[in-house]
């Protein structure tokens, strides 16, 4: 029995660590505001495939700038020509300062980032609007993973070992 409850608390030790890939994206504004950027941080599955999807809370670089300071968005993995496709949902915000075309942003993906592997480094398009008020680029990256939490995994084993031991019978001396 003992054994048992070991290897079941091994076993759900080891299903609490799931690897995960950290990946950015920086949208370029730069024809909106000189600088401006809108950029945020995703995890994706260890091997991802097309369809899986991603949050990220996307930041302007200069908020004071737009109408809101973050947008919610989706990343999805889809199928491309040498690879695995980035693309973010469309993003859509008020820029105040900005003239007839660009006050009201609608940003769409046209020609989305190119992945063979992940991490990932590549570079996609967007325009805003249909027909296009301006077009710029976004990049993917890789973020350095932080070390993994071994706090928990570490409880789980002491409690197998204590369960453990309270199985084994005392030593008898003769």
């Amino acid at each position: 029995m003992k054994n048992i409850i070991t290897g079941a608390l091994l076993i759900a030790a080891a299903g609490l660590m799931q690897a995960s890939i950290i990946e950015s994206i920086s949208i370029n504004l730069s024809d909106l505001h000189a600088g401006s950027t809108l950029s945020g941080t995703f995890l994706l599955p260890n091997t991802p495939m097309v369809g899986d999807t991603a949050a990220v809370i996307l930041s302007f670089s200069d908020p004071a700038d737009y109408s809101v300071s973050s947008l919610d968005a989706t990343i999805t993995i889809g199928s491309g020509i040498t690879g695995d496709t980035v693309r973010f949902s469309d993003l859509i915000f008020t820029n105040p300062s900005g003239n007839m075309f660009t006050r009201n942003v609608d940003l769409m993906v046209e020609g989305a980032a190119q992945c063979a592997s992940f991490p990932c480094t590549a570079t996609g398009g967007f325009e805003d609007g249909d027909p296009a008020a301006f077009r710029s680029t976004y990049t993917i990256s890789p973020v350095a993973a932080p070390e993994p939490g071994y706090g928990l995994i570490v409880s789980f084993l002491l409690v197998g070992i204590v369960i453990a031991r309270r199985g084994v019978p005392a030593h008898i001396v003769r």
